[in-house]
């Protein structure tokens, strides 16, 4: 049923509130109604509330699938009329100003892109329901400063979905878009694929390493971002196997680049760019803490000293986050292996962090050349 994915947390007050929201423009719910009216109402009252979005046209859909030969296609087809063709739209909630500022405190080299979200988050609140809206992001800067992990958390934070798509692997814009439906391997693109699984209409989608993109003109990988970017070309995008619109203008896309001047210019111009520094050193404690503070989340975690040691923590600040939580978890292997987990809190030692992979790359490429 549609009401699956569009159950909401909804006291009876609120519902009241709705309903009478569709009185004052002259829609006249039923004096009785059964269960099933009560969901349609739950589902039209929300929408009328505009705390949803209409994804894609289910009457469409049906004549299209009236109307299609292939079995996989329509296959695909019968599962978009099965599922909702609307989802929610992710509000902050209140406390996301503290939250933001929580993730300042352990990603201080985001901080300009942290401002860009508080003051979304600030206008988005002056409106019932809270919307939250935002320019493409651009995060330029060397490997190895915590973009992916940063766009990731920031999504928790922000109560939305989270997807990444790897742009040095996307050789073609059918992974993006979708294949032609007269192709016999074509499938669904990446983009109707994750708006259809996300539980919003506005996720997060990152656009990883978006300057590594193919620069084949046959097969131009970025070409479906050129309508995707701007929003009112993104209400009608068209997956080229499935064939029909899809309201994606809610996304709110972010991706990353070592390299930007190599992305074309009508794509980077869509963007607000902003240039990622390498974290100071404070800020590198503090990235390794947190790390340190995430492994401890682990249903073993428990088993481990709350602190971690400033000599451990000075051995990780010079590699990628990536890095460091790979060897914290490793150096946590290695203290139970030492201590024969005899002693509780189990406590890291410098010891235990492996030198193979803690030295610093060429040119400072990492957390930090030196400190």
């Amino acid at each position: 049923m549609q009401t699956i994915l569009l159950r909401i947390i909804m006291d009876k007050s609120t519902l009241h509130k709705l309903i009478d929201k569709a009185e004052a423009n002259k829609t006249q719910p039923p004096m009785f109604f059964d269960e099933e009216s009560y969901d349609e109402m739950l589902v039209q009252a929300a929408l009328s509330a505009k705390n949803h979005k209409v994804i894609y046209d289910k009457s469409l859909v049906n004549r299209v699938y009236d109307n299609e030969t292939s079995g996989k296609r329509k296959m695909i087809l019968r599962a978009l009329l099965k599922e909702p063709n609307h989802k929610p739209l992710a509000a902050p909630e209140p406390e996301v100003i503290h939250k933001l500022d929580d993730l300042a405190k352990r990603f201080g080299n985001f901080s300009d892109v942290i401002n860009i979200c508080k003051n979304a988050c600030l206008l988005g609140s002056l409106v019932t329901p809270n919307l939250f809206s935002m320019p493409p992001l651009l995060l330029s800067g060397p490997p190895g400063v915590g973009k992916t992990r940063f766009i990731s958390e920031l999504a928790s934070v922000l109560g939305t979905d989270f997807y990444s798509l790897d742009y040095s692997t996307v050789s073609s814009g059918f992974v993006v878009a979708g294949g032609a439906s007269s192709w016999s391997d074509s499938k669904p693109g990446f983009i109707s694929n994750s708006i259809r699984s996300s539980r919003f209409a506005n996720p997060i989608i990152m656009l990883d390493e978006l300057d590594k993109a193919s620069v084949d003109t046959r097969h131009d990988p970025m070409g479906p971002m050129y309508s995707l970017l701007e929003k009112h070309t993104a209400k009608r995008f068209i997956d080229e196997y499935l064939e029909i619109p899809f309201d994606v203008s809610s996304i709110i896309w972010i991706a990353s680049a070592n390299y930007p001047e190599r992305i074309p210019e009508p794509i980077r111009s869509r963007m607000l760019e902003i240039t990622i520094p390498l974290p100071t050193k404070e800020q590198s404690i503090a990235i390794v803490r947190s790390i340190y503070t995430e492994l401890l989340l682990e249903p073993w975690g428990e088993h481990f000293a709350v602190e971690l040691d400033l000599k451990v923590i000075n051995k990780l600040v010079t590699v990628s986050p990536r890095i460091a939580r790979i060897q914290l978890e490793n150096a946590m292997a290695n203290a139970v292996q030492r201590s024969k987990a005899k002693v509780k809190p189990i406590v890291i030692l410098p010891k235990d962090v492996s030198s193979s992979l803690t030295k610093p790359k060429a040119r400072g490429i990492g957390f930090l050349a030196e400190i």
